[in-house]
This record gives structure tokens, C-alpha cells and sequence, in this order.
């Protein structure tokens, strides 16, 4: 299995999928998922980065239309699993081994 990619709020791309995990640990069961609209960038640097979400998924089932994060709390990771089964299956077709493993690659 492989570790999860993590992600700089400046390097998240718009129309895509984003795993969101709280920073602080006391608060490291607020996982999330979501697609990646835009940023505010800061006006001074003093202030952090605000990441807006669509399409968010809570842990506790709660979505919500317009989630916006602060960079200081939040870390965002790749999420490309469906990505990955895709081309372990088209792999699989070409090589023709039904075993073949991307992961392992």
C-alpha cells in the first residue's frame, strides 16, 4: 500500500478530489474529502492561506457546498485510488497477467 501524497495548498488543482486531515492531533478524527475550487492568498504575511472545497464529505456523513480552510490547520493528500484501479486493470489487459500489481511499482 502505498503513503498518501501530501499536497501544498499552492499546488492543489481546481476540479480535483483532495483527502483533508486536521494538523492538530487532538482533532485527528475530522477527516474530509473534497474537491478543490480556488485560494485566497494571504494579504500580508501574517495571514495563511484559505482553500475553498465543494462537494465535501465529513466523516460524520455531513456534506458541505462551500468549505473553506485555513493552510495553518489543515493538510491536503492526493487522492488517487480510482486513478491507480484504472491502470492496474488496463495493465493487467496488456501484459495479460490477471496478478499484475501497479502498487507495486
Amino acid at each position: 500500500m502505498r503513503p498518501l501524497r501530501l499536497v501544498p495548498p499552492t499546488d492543489l488543482i481546481p476540479g480535483k478530489m483532495y483527502l483533508i486531515r486536521e494538523k492538530r492531533p487532538e482533532f485527528a478524527h475530522m477527516n474530509t474529502k473534497g474537491v478543490f475550487v480556488k485560494n485566497d492568498y494571504p494579504p500580508s504575511p501574517h495571514h495563511c492561506t484559505i482553500s475553498h472545497f465543494t462537494n465535501t464529505q465529513v466523516a460524520n456523513n455531513a456534506h458541505y457546498i462551500d468549505l473553506r480552510l485555513q493552510d495553518a490547520y489543515w493538510n491536503y493528500y492526493e487522492a488517487d485510488a480510482v486513478e491507480r484501479a484504472y491502470i492496474t486493470k488496463a495493465l493487467r489487459v496488456i501484459t495479460g497477467d490477471p496478478d499484475f500489481s501497479f502498487d507495486n511499482y
